[in-house]
């Protein structure tokens, strides 16, 4: 797990990134620092058999958790984070147990702001939603990170209009990899592992819905009108961050 250093509610300098960037002729390096309000950081650190996802943010959203859906206490290459074994996304029945529901809070809503929600994960799979807080016909709008082909993506859908980028070569190579998917004003991109490798200028206006956050895939699915899209994989950390 990576040091971060926190004061008075602010997360400064950029976190030092684990493995290889990917590199590409296009890409932007990432800036040499930012300041940011941290929203949550959930570091998934805690020990196998957990039953709470403990946020060390300010605005403290621990979370409960279901051991019957996931294990805690999964260490890989230097890092402890959350893991997930193989479940198809489409095969019924439901497993609502694999799924980290947060409760609905403002500030998990990116509204206007600049929003962004930083992850590190690993997978070999070709599926899955990794995050998200609402779904395709949440009022409010949504946002998401998924995992479609390997190739993961951000998407923010507000009041004016919707917004997604997504990697350019897959990433399910089961090695850790960091994303940033960043909403400014009048932009949506995709960073990863400290590289910007995809932006769209698009303005989506507000986002600020009354669902709660998800973690591991939807919770209004039945797989099989709604497929679930559960993610099958490792997740090491979360973390959500307003301004810029």
């Amino acid at each position: 797990m990576r040091t971060q250093l926190l004061r008075g509610g602010l997360l400064l300098g950029t976190l030092a990134l684990a493995g290889s960037a990917l590199a590409l002729p296009t890409a932007e390096a990432a800036p040499a620092a930012i300041a940011q309000q941290v929203e949550a950081s959930w570091e998934m650190n805690e020990p196998a058999g957990a039953t709470t996802m403990v946020d060390s943010g300010p605005n403290r959203l621990d979370t409960p958790i279901d051991q019957d859906g996931l294990d805690t206490g999964f260490v890989f290459d230097g890092a402890t984070g959350y893991s997930w074994l193989r479940r198809p996304p489409n095969t019924p029945p439901a497993s609502p147990e694999r799924v980290i529901v947060i409760p609905d809070n403002p500030n998990l809503d990116p509204l206007t702001d600049t929003y962004t929600v930083e992850l590190r994960y690993r997978t070999k799979e070709k599926f899955g939603n990794i995050t998200q807080k609402g779904q395709a016909t949440t009022r409010g709008g949504q946002w998401k990170i998924q995992n479609p082909q390997g190739r993961p993506s951000c998407l923010f859908k507000g009041s004016i209009g919707r917004g997604a980028t997504r990697a350019p070569t897959p990433l399910n190579d089961n090695a850790w990899h960091t994303l940033r998917c960043v909403k400014t004003p009048s932009a949506v991109e995709l960073w990863v592992d400290g590289v910007r490798v995809a932006r769209k200028n698009e303005t989506v206006g507000n986002i600020d819905s009354s669902t709660p956050m998800t973690i591991g895939g939807k919770i209004n699915c039945d797989q099989v009108t709604v497929t679930c899209d559960y993610f099958s994989g490792e997740i090491d950390y979360i973390r959500i961050l307003r301004g810029s």
